[in-house]
């Protein structure tokens, strides 16, 4: 994941060294261990060198030039405080059982069905308004444990976007490198041409 990491860095270093600045610090491994317990879940491996390298971002750039732009395909990375936070939420939510009358999940890949939200899906990135990617340790049959997959506040979809995080950061920098996924203006912004780094 490390160097998977550095490619990544480099080419935003290049193309947009203001999103680089708005990372912060590592994480500590004390914060990782607390947030896993009070979340009652383990990381996976590359999910913790991601930590250990940068403990997400902030929504500002120190001199801007252009609105904020998150990382992860105009999604900002979630700190360890926020990830908890956005897991306790929607725990709260869940145990309250105000999605019991929600529509039926419609899965595009292994996610299991039943859940519009599952206490075992990570929050690792976010559009702020709701929306994350999330790393699931609790697949369908057939999925992977520790998989990337879509949560949409008011759409029932949930899609498998790869089958790792390591897998999916390989394809984000092939991507990036041979132009697929770039950074445009639009209305004045900079924004990547691929919400979520997604995909088609």
């Amino acid at each position: 994941m490390k160097k998977l990491w550095s490619k990544f860095e480099n080419w935003l270093e290049l193309n947009c060294p203001e999103i680089v600045e708005s990372f912060n610090e590592p994480a500590a491994e004390t914060e990782i261990a607390k947030a896993e317990q009070k979340m009652g879940i383990t990381f996976p491996n590359s999910f913790k060198e991601l930590l250990l390298i940068h403990n997400g971002q902030r929504n500002e750039y120190p001199e801007q030039r252009f609105e904020y732009v998150g990382a992860i395909g105009n999604y900002e990375l979630l700190t360890i405080e926020e990830i908890v936070d956005t897991w306790e939420t929607m725990k709260e939510l869940l145990d309250n059982k105000v999605f019991e009358d929600f529509d039926e999940v419609e899965a595009l890949g292994p996610v299991k069905e039943e859940y519009w939200w599952n206490p075992r899906w990570i929050s690792i990135a976010t559009n702020g308004t709701g929306d994350d990617i999330c790393i699931d340790l609790d697949p369908a049959e057939g999925g992977t444990v520790g998989q990337v997959i879509t949560f949409w506040h008011d759409w029932e979809e949930r899609k498998v976007i790869s089958r790792s995080l390591e897998e999916w950061f390989g394809e984000i920098t092939k991507c990036l490198e041979d132009g697929t996924y770039k950074l445009i203006e639009e209305d004045g912004e900079l924004v990547f041409n691929n919400d979520g780094f997604m995909g088609e």
